[in-house]
């Protein structure tokens, strides 16, 4: 197994979170779940009465999760993958996680074996067409990797929202629903230059998109 202990070295909150900004695209009830790149497993606080199982590759944000009372399988997906149950969950949860992955395409495609029927998939991507990075990009000449964010230092992979929408359809996913994800703050007169653009680029001040994605050939009955 891959160890990414070694390898990742970030602040304890950027495995805390609870991520409620991405209850909205869930639209099911799902009795049981799979969050792959689950941290410490808050994400989970926000359901009850549910079969909750986390993929972690960091073992001590594993061992947190595990605590909560979770089924964790502690490395990469790739490396756990054969201990999934296919045909299983109602919901799969990918916070974040597939601009980490080294072949994302591959992990698209292999992720729907593990859906029940009706089962669904939400999805949160940094965006790279967003005001921050593209004002650094185009106006500074500056593409300056991170430990956070957008560019953070850790993503193998850069989306926007039609590049993320084109690599699942090629994979057979299909998209249900797909907004940006809470803006980040800006100083008023910036907040003035882009009241237009938004009209044009509705996710141009957000940093993050959240989808939900079915498989393409799911029936709806």
């Amino acid at each position: 197994m891959t160890n990414m202990d070694d390898l990742i070295s970030k602040d304890d909150t950027y495995y805390s979170g609870n991520r409620q900004d991405m209850l909205k695209f869930i639209d099911i009830r799902a009795n049981r779940i799979l969050e792959i790149g689950c941290g410490e497993g808050n994400f989970a606080t926000n359901f009850t009465d549910v079969e909750y199982w986390g993929v972690e590759p960091v073992t001590q944000h594993a061992k947190s999760a595990e605590k909560k009372g979770f089924k964790i399988l502690n490395g990469l997906y790739e490396d756990v993958e054969d201990k999934i149950p296919n045909a299983y969950f109602d919901l799969i949860v990918c916070n974040d996680v597939i601009e980490h992955m080294i072949d994302p395409r591959l992990f698209l495609k292999n992720i729907r074996n593990k859906l029940a029927p009706l089962g669904k998939m939400i999805v949160s991507i940094p965006n790279l067409r967003n005001a921050y990075t593209l004002y650094n990009l185009l106006i500074k000449g500056d593409f300056k990797y991170e430990k956070a964010g957008v560019l953070d230092y850790t993503h193998l992979h850069l989306f926007t929202k039609k590049s993320f929408i084109n690599m699942a359809s090629e994979c057979d996913w299909k998209i249900e629903k797909y907004a940006p994800l809470p803006p980040s703050p800006f100083k008023p007169f910036k907040n003035f230059l882009l009241f237009f653009v938004k009209f044009f680029i509705p996710e141009i001040k957000s940093q993050q998109i959240g989808f939900r994605l079915t498989p393409s050939d799911q029936s709806t009955s």
